[in-house]
């Protein structure tokens, strides 16, 4: 007798547009296992098919009321009608624009009125907060209240940290009982930036690589009135730190954007290239160093991240104190049988634990794990 089919689950995600392609996509809607519905003002060339109308949010709330679904996944809100520290006057301008002509960019603001009342009790929430901030900002505050487990890129260690700024803005006895709530996320890596092979580390001819900006990208037209302040500095000491030592080792160091074609050879040419901290603690860059078989060399971070690489089994880790990054560096490329080990072992490790799929499925069960223990209560 045939078995019956595997019952799929259903899950309500509501996303922003700016993260549709590069995260909801890669991380849940490639997944065959589960049915979505969505919304999202996705940047479709045309009128996004998955924008909500007030109509459309309206029945979404009955089917949550039918149980027709088994879960909803939410982005961080982006876009909130309601700014706090503006006046009233840019606080009904904004409202308007967002409750009219630019509707569709709320997106996940509409998340915590679909699960008011009895339904956040009955129906699981995860909420994706993959933006860098380490912090959980006031305008999600809503969600943390409403999500059954919140996943937070770029968590600190002691999670409570992450819930200052709220603490601040809203009284330490509101905030703080929600701490339970937050799991550490990761940005890991879509299976399509996976190459098929990494080249042996005999072969490869650069023995240290660093690009990136050390001034993040403007227009040409976007003045910055902080120049003195939006430098990424430890880039910048990176920067100065390799020039020193390019009488000693063959260095490929360039401040700025290489491009694609050429930044996947530099992958599969370098034996370590530096994975340093941007606006965020853990950069997708660790990992595509990581799956093309070159070693990351990563500063110590400040922030926790789901399953990180670990010091000497997946990567390198240095400090800027003294003269540690040197010393690292010394240290690493005088055994290259320790290097071709790290760099397997760091290959493995991603493919098995960080590809985007694997992640969301962890998401996922976590969420209705956490959901079942708490019911009732």
């Amino acid at each position: 007798m045939t078995p019956p089919p595997e019952k799929r689950l259903r899950i309500l995600a509501l996303w922003g547009a700016s993260h549709f392609e590069d995260y909801l996509t890669s991380v849940f809607l490639n997944n065959p296992k589960y049915d979505f519905e969505i919304v999202s003002g996705d940047r479709s060339k045309k009128r996004s098919p998955h924008a909500a109308s007030l109509g459309r949010l309206w029945a979404l709330r009955k089917k949550l009321e039918r149980g027709e679904f088994d879960l909803v996944l939410s982005g961080p809100i982006q876009n909130s009608p309601w700014p706090r520290n503006k006046r009233l006057a840019t606080r009904l301008a904004q409202a308007f624009r967002y409750f009219t002509y630019k509707r569709r960019m709320l997106d996940t603001f509409w998340t915590y009125w679909l699960l008011a009342g009895k339904l956040r009790r009955q129906v699981p929430l995860a909420v994706i907060d993959f933006l860098d901030t380490s912090y959980v900002l006031p305008r999600d505050y809503p969600l943390l209240k409403a999500a059954t487990l919140y996943f937070k890129l770029n968590l600190y260690f002691w999670p409570r940290r992450s819930l200052m700024p709220l603490e601040t803005f809203l009284g330490m006895r509101r905030v703080t009982a929600y701490t339970p709530k937050l799991r550490p996320l990761t940005n890991g890596i879509p299976r399509r930036r996976i190459p098929d092979q990494a080249r042996p580390m005999r072969e490869r001819d650069i023995d240290l690589c660093v690009t990136g900006t050390i001034i993040p990208n403007r227009s040409a037209d976007d003045i910055d009135p902080f120049p003195d302040f939006t430098f990424n500095p430890i880039r910048r000491e990176i920067y100065e730190r390799c020039s020193r030592l390019k009488d000693r080792y063959k260095i490929f160091c360039i401040d700025g954007v290489v491009p694609k074609d050429e930044y996947q050879e530099l992958l599969q040419r370098s034996k370590l290239m530096i994975c340093t901290e941007s606006f965020g603690c853990e950069t997708f860059r660790h990992y595509e160093v990581a799956v093309s078989g070159a070693v990351p060399l990563i500063n110590w971070p400040y922030a926790q991240n789901y399953m990180p690489l670990q010091p000497n089994l997946h990567a390198i880790y240095f400090s800027l104190i003294g003269d540690d990054f040197e010393r690292t560096i010394a240290d690493a490329l005088s055994n290259p049988e320790r290097l071709e080990t790290i760099a397997r072992q760091a290959r493995a490790f991603t493919i098995q634990h960080k590809e985007h799929l694997h992640l969301g499925e962890i998401i996922i069960d976590e969420t209705l794990r956490e959901h079942e223990r708490t019911k009732g209560r």
